[in-house]
């Protein structure tokens, strides 16, 4: 049985669907979808078919792959994660799209960050950039670079983080965005603000509690972007917003932002959110003096509320 252009096409149309849900609603609602379907697809790989539709059939398997990673990552399965990056990988490589490719390192090199494996992470990044500039994506290496500008923060590289900032900037503004594959196309000018507040954020609690202000003016701007279909990233930005305010000693604004996090955490199943807790659970835990902070830390070690 010979595999036909409208399977392809199925496949493609599934993973923008699952990839919706996990902006919405976290990796965890989908987790299990995901893997089974992939499961499915991959089985198609074995069966004939015309070398364009081979090719096609790679790419969109390697991408339901790329996906099943990133809800594994996002659910707090770190090995599934990897597994499956590297099938995508291998996949990506077969139908030559070094563009994919990339994505996909930017993708792996997230697990390594958000585990605080750095060096790690500064290595899938430049893996990922080498295929982004050999595929003339400026737009996924203005994501890589925005990535590994918070690498050099987490390191507390203030210099090194806020060069690759600038770089980020640079690819960003050459970069089309009339055609952006569906992997890259949550990249625009309301992410780039917000990796730069993630940068300055992370700088604010490593090197220099003086970024907290720029933390707070790119953030401020962004969770008022976000639309309801990517609730996780504004949480996110949410949690580093409340963060930096602290840094910059507004308790009382602090714990205002926190709530709105607090308050819709238990709708989005993503064991990252629980982990981008911990940084304000420790910046609030240090000011215990101050009755807002005690009483932020003490919500956020509560188990009910911060899963």
């Amino acid at each position: 049985m010979f595999v036909e252009p409208d399977d392809v096409r199925k496949i493609e149309a599934r993973t923008r669907n699952f990839r919706a849900l996990d902006y919405r609603y976290g990796g965890g609602r989908c987790l299990a979808a995901v893997a089974a379907y992939q499961t499915r697809a991959s089985r198609l790989l074995v069966r004939g078919c015309s070398d364009s539709v081979r090719r096609r059939l790679c790419l969109a398997v390697a991408d339901l792959a790329n996906l099943a990673g990133w809800t594994a990552f996002d659910a707090g399965r770190a090995d599934l994660a990897h597994a499956a990056f590297d099938e995508a990988l291998r996949l990506a490589d077969a139908g030559e799209d070094a563009v994919l490719v990339s994505n996909i390192c930017y993708r792996k090199g997230r697990v390594f960050l958000h585990h605080g494996r750095s060096r790690q992470a500064l290595g899938a990044f430049r893996r990922g950039e080498h295929a982004a500039v050999s595929g003339g994506s400026s737009l996924m290496l203005s994501v890589l670079r925005a990535n590994t500008a918070w690498a050099y923060a987490q390191l507390g590289d203030s210099r090194a983080a806020l060069r690759w900032l600038g770089r980020a900037r640079a690819a960003f503004d050459e970069a089309d965005l009339t055609d952006v594959p569906p992997y890259a196309a949550f990249f625009g000018e309301t992410d780039l603000a917000a990796m730069a507040g993630t940068v300055h954020n992370e700088l604010a609690t490593t090197s220099d509690p003086g970024h907290a202000g720029a933390a707070i003016s790119e953030l401020t701007g962004v969770v008022d972007s976000y639309p309801c279909g990517m609730a996780r990233s504004k949480a996110f930005c949410l949690t580093m917003l409340a963060t930096s305010h602290l840094v910059d000693g507004d308790a009382d604004r602090s714990a205002e932002v926190a709530d709105a996090v607090l308050t819709d955490a238990g709708s989005l199943k993503s064991s990252r959110l629980t982990d981008r807790l911990r940084p304000l659970w420790t910046q609030a835990h240090v000011r215990r003096a101050n009755a807002d902070a005690r009483d932020l830390a003490d919500r956020i070690a509560d188990p009910r509320t911060a899963a």
